[in-house]
């Protein structure tokens, strides 16, 4: 396999063909599903768990997540060993949830506790253990390891926007798309697209940035890329002339393996945004089964940052900022001005597993194939007993990932896995205010 490219040109049946099969599946027992399971992934948002289970399906298993009686929460498979009743219907107690048809009741490690129908002297419950994940609440959001070493899990990768607190986060869950999570994914590595996507409609600035923004700046399309392997995942970075030659213009995009984006800069750092705002910014991915996700979205404003101008996430209507015309039979019509909603319709058009071995790969796809093969290793690692990608196995207080964003001296800019100055300690904020 050479660096910039896979080796298409075998058989129907060839390796590459194979990793095409393999890449978007999320199950136990495939090998994309094994690689997700030895990551932490999020399960919902604290604030939304309280007194009432709630039923979730992550990675093809339907499951229940709840918070007992003293606050603890616990993740269990949704239906109740006895006789297959839904614990979604559970009642929340002190020690456990209790299936409300026959009372048995489980702690949040699937051990079943009580059995009140039986005999006092049964020994029933003794012989239950019901599927269950262990579950840790941190930075606003209940997680899970759903991996083979359940028992004594790897440390939760804790994410820079959710660990830092030199701003203020915001967390948005409930946007669930019916296609598969790569999709999503390969977006991100895939920064090319915002040229030519996300410019269908042309936009500018709102007028009190103008005057912080680089207009030397004339030749962004297409935008010059380098796609960088790092520890945690992979980087996309933009390198743009300005006015000045020894001044150069940088965007960075980020993926931490295997749910994460993210980015700086004023909506995600698309072009005409040539100022040095660094708004932390971007989310990750609840992956539901191998057509199906959630995004939670999350972001950092800091005191300085600029707080308006654009939409966080989807329009309620699904309405882009085009016409609409009556002879537009199509699903999404005036689709385009937004760009969070343009990269809803484009995706969800490759369709809900994308049939990949379709497609013909081109020199502006190099983050894509670059991503796969980092999917490949990692699907390979987990394959051979090994940790892929980013899973550490000492706890390290925040996993900091590249998402430069501004002007930088050339003899300052650093092309390669490390990681460009970060937005803390007051960089990044183009107002005192």
């Amino acid at each position: 396999m050479s660096e910039g490219k896979f080796d298409t040109s075998q058989t129907p049946q060839s390796g590459y063909q194979q990793l095409l099969d393999d890449l978007p599946r999320t199950g136990p027992g495939t090998k994309g599903g094994e690689m997700l399971r030895r990551y932490w992934h999020p399960v919902c948002l604290s604030a939304s768990l309280q007194d009432i289970p709630i039923a979730v399906r992550m990675l093809c298993e339907d499951l229940v997540v709840f918070r007992d009686g003293k606050g603890r929460p616990g993740l269990l498979g949704i239906r109740c060993p006895h006789r297959l009743a839904s614990l979604e219907y559970g009642q929340v107690r002190d020690d456990g949830l209790m299936c409300s048809y026959h009372g048995w009741k489980y702690d949040t490690h699937g051990r079943c506790i009580d059995t009140p129908l039986e005999p006092c002297d049964s020994t029933v419950k003794n012989n239950i253990r019901h599927l269950w994940y262990p579950v840790e609440e941190w930075g606003g959001v209940v997680w899970t390891y759903m991996g083979s070493e359940k028992e004594s899990p790897p440390p939760l990768a804790k994410i820079d926007v959710l660990a830092r607190s030199d701003g203020v986060v915001k967390l948005v869950d409930g946007d669930i798309r019916n296609y598969n999570y790569l999709n999503w994914m390969e977006n991100f590595a895939d920064m090319g697209h915002a040229t030519i996507l996300h410019g269908l409609v042309v936009r500018d600035l709102p007028d009190e940035l103008k005057p912080f923004s680089d207009r030397s700046i004339k030749n962004w399309s297409p935008l010059p890329l380098e796609h960088i392997e790092t520890d945690y995942g992979m980087k996309t970075v933009s390198v743009l002339d300005t006015g000045d030659p020894e001044i150069k213009f940088v965007n960075t995009w980020a993926l931490a393996m295997p749910i994460h984006w993210r980015f700086s800069g004023i909506r995600s750092g698309f072009p005409p945004d040539f100022t040095d705002e660094r708004q932390e910014g971007g989310g990750m991915i609840r992956i539901i089964d191998d057509s199906h996700f959630e995004l939670i979205r999350y972001s950092l404003t800091r005191k300085g940052n600029f707080t308006g101008g654009w939409l966080f996430g989807l329009p309620s209507d699904l309405k882009g900022t085009a016409a609409e015309k009556n002879y537009d039979q199509r699903k999404y019509k005036g689709w385009e001005g937004i760009p969070a909603l343009e990269d809803l319709v484009l995706q969800e058009s490759q369709g809900a597993i994308p049939e990949r071995r379709l497609e013909h790969l081109a020199s502006s796809d190099r983050g894509v194939i670059m991503m796969r093969r980092i999917w490949h290793k990692a699907m390979a690692d987990v394959a051979e007993g090994k940790d892929p990608k980013g899973v550490e196995r000492q706890a390290k207080p925040m996993l900091e990932v590249d998402t430069f964003h501004g002007h930088v001296h050339v003899n300052d800019l650093r092309l390669g896995p490390q990681n460009m100055p970060s937005s803390t300690e007051g960089r990044g904020l183009i107002r005192d205010q």
